[in-house]
């Protein structure tokens, strides 16, 4: 169940053998033991349909970005936003994206609801890394916040072929951060040609 990354000391003349651990994080197979078993849950209730899933605004006035300050999936996301619509207003939300920060996260997620800062919809997003640093995005509590939300919800979680049970009960998921601003802002260059076009 569990990956213990460590250093072996041996002593020969006392036969004695030590180990002194470094890491211990959960295996794969945990992980995706755990998305399977919270998965199935979600779905049984009826929190993973398309059905539910809300429709993005076309021109969002502003959205949230939820992720870790600094980091290069935020410079991403701030400098593709900037390129596509510089319009939509950016509030960033610092949150944790990895280890075992579910209630923080959830804090956070139920404090947004209730206090409406006047945003369109949210992204959540963090750059890539290992399926088991992703582990947060499979928490059952966090799905549950995701699948309730007021607004639409967009997830850009890890790498393109990563898949986290807050990726399945969002409104839109998105391959990465970047993807993500890309699928929810229009872009300024296209709706320039259209409006030129139909003049």
């Amino acid at each position: 169940g569990v990956v213990i990354i460590g250093k072996l000391n041996f002593w020969e003349s006392q036969a004695r053998i030590s180990v002194q651990v470094l890491d211990i994080r959960p295996s794969i197979s945990t992980v995706l033991k755990k998305f399977e078993i919270v998965k199935s849950k979600l779905f049984d209730e009826g929190l993973i349909d398309d059905s539910l899933r809300k429709k993005l605004p076309k021109y969002p006035r502003s959205i949230g970005i939820l992720t870790s300050v600094p980091s290069s999936a935020l410079a991403d996301m701030l400098r593709t936003s900037k390129e596509r619509w510089p319009l939509t207003k950016l509030k960033i939300i610092p949150i944790p994206v990895q280890g075992n920060n579910e209630n923080e996260l959830q804090f956070i997620l139920s404090k947004l609801k209730r206090n409406k800062l006047d945003i369109d919809a949210i992204i959540i997003a963090r750059g890539g890394g290992s399926r088991e640093d992703l582990m947060l995005f499979d928490s059952e509590i966090i799905a549950r916040e995701i699948a309730t939300f007021p607004i639409p919800v967009i997830t850009g979680i890890g790498h393109e072929d990563d898949l986290t049970v807050s990726d399945l009960v969002a409104d839109h998921r998105s391959s990465t951060p970047t993807a993500a601003i890309v699928d929810l802002l229009p872009s300024r260059e296209i709706e320039k040609n259209n409006f030129f076009q139909n003049k």
